[in-house]
């Protein structure tokens, strides 16, 4: 999470400032940049674009309950 902040935050601030406050390496967060996405995170970015599907089609009236 650390990571996703200093790379949406690095056109304002320089990532060794960042990182050195989050106490995260620099090593680590242009490491983190080359990964390939894991197949969790990939998983939950298809459920999420589903979930929103169907929200929308409900025209955005069901809950979290109901989508469940």
């Amino acid at each position: 999470m650390k990571f996703a902040f200093v790379a949406t935050e690095k056109a304002s601030f320089p990532v060794a400032f960042m990182c050195r406050h989050l106490e995260v390496s620099r090593r680590g967060f242009y490491a983190w940049r080359l990964r390939p996405e894991s197949h969790r995170a990939k998983e939950d970015r298809r459920l999420r674009l589903s979930i929103r599907a169907a929200w929308k089609k409900s025209r955005r009236t069901y809950g979290s309950h109901r989508l469940h």
